[in-house]
């Protein structure tokens, strides 16, 4: 019984596998088509590598900075927790990503309660959850701050991408299916909360409700900390970091010399949608969103768009893998030391 429910859930993992990596492979061709491999290489042979190696730089950075902040949190469960340990953790977490989406967040918990006995897998899973819960709060904030104070300049991406396509194709039909579909929400929104008591005592009801509910804990448990300023003092460097990276990246293409600071926090928050979406190491949908920007708001070539979104992604992928395959080296290491103690 215990070997087919794992040989099920080990098939369920293949498929959910082999699917999103389709998808990755289907944005990756659409993003590329019509791209030539000698237009490619032309546009890749402009690029100044020395601003490429700072963004790869910044890059391990982000890492460090990402590692020192969560051992802030680790260390509320575990007085024990140490940076070497959050580190390995995130780095290998970046590094199982590109295997399977989103199981980096489980393997980063797995590792460091692996590395320190008193740190239990629940209450690290409890600590991403509380910073991931702030990273969507960052990410929310800057993109409605950004949007709103410079709406005049990049709007029309969005207007032209996500509101023009559909407007001037709107039949009757279409209409009527749209405001049903809006009836739809709204009545499930008010039936939802008329019936919230029956529907949280369910199975899907109590695993939303206490998502939520560890959600909303892990958030409040920052103001608890005792440096909390230094927590918000590394979030913000971590976020400066995303923002520097971009800004390397951009300079590193002399087509692109005329955009500024303004212009990278457009491509750092376009490019972060990119890398949310769940496909491994966010291939594919990363490349496509930041051709779709550069094409519409600065006017590049495909071809430039695409070179540039192709170094700015795999640039930070090798730096992932690299400091990933490095630190599970040294997490295997300590792990067989532990295991002889």
């Amino acid at each position: 019984m215990q070997a087919e429910k794992g040989k099920r859930f080990s098939t369920k993992n293949i498929i959910q596998y082999v699917l999103m990596f389709a998808v990755a492979i289907v944005l990756l061709y659409f993003s590329f088509r019509g791209i030539t491999w000698k237009d490619f290489m032309d546009k890749l042979s402009t690029c100044r590598w020395e601003w490429i190696i700072m963004a790869m730089l910044v890059g391990v950075a982000e890492f460090s900075i990402r590692g020192a902040r969560w051992q802030m949190m680790l260390s509320r469960i575990d007085p024990d927790s140490s940076f070497g340990a959050s580190y390995h953790g995130v780095t290998i977490g970046n590094l199982a990503n590109f295997a399977f989406p989103r199981i980096g967040e489980i393997v980063r918990c797995g590792v460091v309660s692996t590395l320190k006995k008193n740190t239990t897998f629940e209450g690290a899973v409890g600590t991403v959850v509380a910073e991931r819960a702030w990273d969507l709060i960052c990410l929310i904030s800057i993109t409605f701050i950004f949007a709103a104070s410079c709406w005049s300049e990049f709007g029309g991406f969005f207007k032209s991408s996500m509101i023009d396509p559909n407007s001037g194709k709107m039949s009757s039909s279409s209409l009527m299916i749209t405001a049903i579909i809006l009836l739809a929400i709204v009545l499930l929104c008010v039936l939802g909360y008329v019936f919230r008591k029956r529907i949280a005592k369910t199975k899907v009801g109590k695993k939303i409700s206490g998502f939520m509910s560890n959600m909303w804990q892990g958030m409040k448990s920052v103001f608890g900390m005792k440096r909390k300023w230094l927590f918000f003092l590394l979030t913000i460097l971590l976020w400066g970091s995303f923002l520097a990276t971009s800004f390397c990246t951009i300079r590193a293409f002399p087509v692109l010399d005329a955009l500024g600071w303004k212009d990278a926090m457009f491509l750092m928050v376009v490019g972060s949608l990119g890398w949310v979406i769940p496909v491994q190491g966010g291939i594919g949908a990363y490349h496509g969103i930041i051709i779709l920007a550069a094409t519409q708001i600065y006017s590049t070539t495909k071809g430039e768009a695409a070179t540039f979104a192709f170094i700015s992604h795999e640039s930070q992928a090798v730096i992932m893998i690299l400091t990933g395959a490095i630190s599970l080296i040294v997490y295997t290491i300590l792990k067989r030391k532990i295991a002889r103690q």
